[in-house]
């Protein structure tokens, strides 16, 4: 190839390149904010990291002491020089409540290719759009009562209980428990076999099934594996690799599981056998199968709704748990107020009920404030390879796609309008926005009285608007009862080491921040524990 050929060749490809740059930024009205090479949500945007050069999926963590210009600008904009298409960020609770607040009227939906990691059991309420989402919102609805509460609660007293005998915590004294995260998502999963699907799951040595799995194994697995088994292509589990065999296996027997729940509801609620009297959420959603006309379920909806609305959650719960107790044990005058609200409301001897969780608006707040803090949500956005067309997305933004143009009024730098064109995929930084100085003065510092007395819908980290999750009071009842019972029987503390300050062990611990199954948390925890006397 000739010299010339080359340098028309590389003439063509710049102009081109320039040329898709400038049509860009046109079509995001020149909005500033980032000029990468490769969008956060490309392939390879993700595969080179988060760099200086590069933002890479997990930008809105590392950068988010100094994201929006140091937070002067309520929206940004991404647009790739090489590789990607343009979004619009906001860490505004404005901008993100008119875009979220009646999305019905706002034209938004959810890509499909954002949720497919939800889509690989069924279709469900969180990763429906339009009418399909406003099905399966009134079928789904239902299914939590406060009967579902109520054996939230139970269980997760029991699951307590179970704890301390199969951790052998009877002993006095003080003692270091490492990797303390385990013990909350553990937790979680046995209150998804228990309250999910009304099948009981023991914290020692549950049932396993014909490939040496248990119920909680296959569970742990598939949390673990949704982005792997978005990519591996089937062929490849067949090949004499044990991980993949394993994973296969969680999988496969994971879905025969739900399955033969799915039935034995089905038989009796056939027969009436009363199951229609359990809490347990399959249980209700199953009796959607026969109903009629525009509200029914078919099975496979039917396992995608369980399948996303407990384990998509249940490790959420489970990092927040985990981080709480984090920062209670390193703010101990925080944990001192806690535990005198629960000793006035469940002293010693008494079983919490729902009407006694609803009575500790500290320990809510201490635990809203570890939620915002990390804002935990589902990592379970879709990763694309060259074979699929699936492009990875962080777990820690609320993502849509516009589908019709959409004006939204911005403060910052400047009070003005700013028109978001239809095709645009807008981005609610979670992390950003919870991290907000404009919002949360000293955001990085735990302080769990920005809670007192606000009203439920100015708790953003669940989400804004009609699509908010629907699983807050299920997490609600799981984590409070859990806190409250735990810290009434034990003080913490945080392992300091000789010489270091508890600002800077919060800083190295708290500060190491990353995915956790499916969701978005603090990294292996250690926690000092001494019965209370």
């Amino acid at each position: 190839m000739s010299l010339l050929t080359v340098s028309m060749v590389a003439v063509g490809l710049i102009t081109t390149i320039v040329y898709r740059f400038f049509h860009t930024l046109n079509n995001v009205n020149y909005i500033p904010g980032m000029r990468p090479l490769f969008a956060p949500m490309s392939l390879f945007g993700a595969a080179f990291g988060t760099r200086w050069w590069n933002p890479g999926m997990n930008w809105p963590w590392e950068w988010r002491k100094t994201a929006f210009f140091n937070h002067t600008h309520d929206i940004i904009s991404v647009v790739p020089l090489i590789s990607g298409g343009a979004s619009v960020y906001t860490c505004s609770v404005d901008v993100a409540r008119q875009l979220l607040g009646s999305e019905g009227k706002t034209q938004l939906f959810k890509p499909r290719w954002i949720v497919a990691g939800l889509l690989l059991w069924g279709d469900n309420i969180l990763a429906a759009s339009g009418d399909m989402w406003r099905r399966h919102r009134r079928v789904v609805a239902p299914a939590f009562t406060s009967k579902t509460y109520d054996l939230v609660v139970s269980e997760t007293i029991a699951t307590y209980n179970e704890m301390i005998e199969g951790e052998n915590w009877r002993q006095d004294g003080e003692f270091l428990v490492t990797d303390f995260n385990r013990l909350p998502r553990k937790l979680a999963l046995i209150l998804i076999a228990r309250c999910g699907f009304g099948l009981h799951m023991p914290w020692v040595d549950p049932p396993a099934d014909e490939n040496g799995l248990t119920f909680g194994q296959s569970l742990t697995i598939v949390t673990d594996t949704v982005i792997p088994r978005l990519i591996i292509p089937s062929w490849l589990y067949k090949l004499p690799i044990k991980r993949l065999r394993t994973i296969n296996q969680a999988w496969s027997g994971l879905g025969s599981f739900m399955r033969t729940f799915v039935e034995t509801r089905k038989d009796e609620q056939r027969g009436d056998t009363g199951s229609m009297q359990r809490g347990d959420i399959l249980s209700r959603l199953v009796a959607a199968t026969y109903a009629d006309g525009k509200l029914n379920l078919d099975e496979q909806e039917v396992i995608g709704n369980v399948f996303t609305l407990t384990f998509a959650g249940h490790d959420t719960t489970a990092a927040v748990i985990s981080a709480t107790l984090g920062f209670l044990a390193i703010h101990e005058e925080e944990q001192e107020k806690a535990y005198a609200e629960i000793m006035k409301i469940i002293p010693p001897g008494k079983n919490p009920t729902l009407d006694d969780l609803q009575k500790l608006p500290f320990l809510l707040a201490c635990f809203h404030e570890s939620m915002r803090i990390y804002r935990v949500t589902f990592v379970f956005l879709a990763m694309r390879c060259l074979l699929r067309n699936v492009t990875p997305a962080a777990g820690f933004a609320i993502v849509r796609e516009l589908t019709d143009d959409i004006t939204v009024q911005v403060k910052r730098p400047a009070e003005q309008t700013v028109v978001l064109r239809r095709g645009t995929l807008v981005i609610v930084d979670m992390i950003a926005l919870h991290h907000n100085p404009v919002i949360f003065p000293d955001p990085e510092t735990f302080k769990p009285s920005r809670w007192a007395g606000l009203p439920e819908h100015d708790i953003s980290m669940f989400g804004f608007g009609a699509r908010a999750c629907i699983g807050r009071k299920f997490s609600h009842a799981e984590a409070l009862c859990f806190l409250a019972l735990f810290l009434r029987d034990w003080k913490i503390t945080a392992p300091i080491s000789a010489g270091e300050s508890r600002r800077g062990y919060e800083e190295r611990v708290m500060g190491k921040a990353g995915s956790i199954g499916l969701a978005f948390g603090v990294g292996p925890l250690s926690l000092k524990m001494a019965r209370r006397k």
